[in-house]
């Protein structure tokens, strides 16, 4: 049985060689771009979750709309973090990152340069 459906594929692709090549070409593009989209999104749900507590992670962002535009800022003041765990119990810790375009990091006798670090 698969002997004979395998002489009837072979067969349609002599037959066609235009129209086969560019099934197996279309077909090998959609299960690689699904693998892409699937590697991707796994990536982007994944992130931060070798925390114990990743469910308990929060990031503050602020919607702004002005008459022209609306936009998402992902930036806080300096002092947002110690006021909301002052205000708010709730919140356990807050960290901030703050880019820096090139750093010199010493330990004991060795220097390292290190550019866009946080």
């Amino acid at each position: 049985m698969i002997k004979n459906l395998i002489t009837t594929v072979f067969r349609h692709i002599l037959k066609h060689p235009g129209y086969s090549i560019l099934n197996i070409l279309g077909l090998s593009l959609g299960i690689t771009s699904a693998l892409f989209l699937i590697i991707y999104v796994s990536d982007e749900v994944s992130y931060d979750r070798y925390h114990d507590k990743a469910d308990r992670i929060y990031r503050v962002s602020s919607k702004i709309t002005e008459p022209d535009d609306q936009f998402t800022w992902i930036f806080a003041q300096i002092p947002f973090g110690p006021q909301v765990a002052q205000d708010y119990p709730e919140v356990e810790a807050f960290v901030r990152f703050i880019p820096m375009n090139r750093t010199l990091f010493k330990y004991q006798d060795k220097e390292y340069n290190e550019e866009y670090f946080y």
